[in-house]
């Protein structure tokens, strides 16, 4: 049966999620353990999942300086992923270090593009894409990214070099 999709074309936002992080960007490492990797001694593809939400987190706390318990737990506003992907470009095996490294993509009204690069040793082996939402956790409705947040993430950014 024939080909009807054709060749893969090219895409220069695809190429651009393979470089390695801008020296500004907030990273995080994780050691690859037993308990993340399948029969093939790889990491399972859903843990990445669970390790992105991780280094959301972490980012948060350490890199914006904005605690992200208390975000939700006190000022009761969550940012729920409503959108994730990932690029598998190089398989990881347990006993090698990842280093996850986050970028802001884009800011919305009440989304955040979060870009997620994982790397060992400056090799880019996947690159992750988040879309989260602000949320009032009283009724789970959108509402505006926080202005303190927003000025936040907009500096973080520039720091970046977008």
């Amino acid at each position: 049966m024939p080909d009807t999709l054709g060749p893969p074309v090219p895409s220069h936002d695809a190429e651009a999620r393979r470089r390695p992080l801008p020296p500004g960007a907030f990273r995080v490492q994780r050691p690859i353990r037993f308990s993340h990797t399948d029969p093939a001694g790889i990491v399972y593809f859903p843990v990445y999942f669970d390790m992105f939400n991780g280094v959301v987190e972490d980012w948060f706390t350490h890199g914006l300086g904005i605690n992200y318990a208390a975000l939700i737990l006190e000022r009761r506003i969550g940012l729920p992923i409503v959108h994730a992907e990932c690029d598998f470009l190089i398989p990881s095996r347990m006993g090698e270090t990842l280093t996850l490294g986050v970028l802001v993509e884009r800011i919305g009204h009440s989304s955040i593009g979060i870009g997620i690069t994982g790397e060992i040793d400056g090799s880019v082996r996947l690159t992750g894409r988040l879309t989260v939402v602000a949320t009032a956790l009283e009724d789970f409705a959108s509402i505006p990214i926080p202005s303190d947040l927003r000025s936040t993430l907009e500096a973080y950014r520039a720091a970046c070099g977008a």
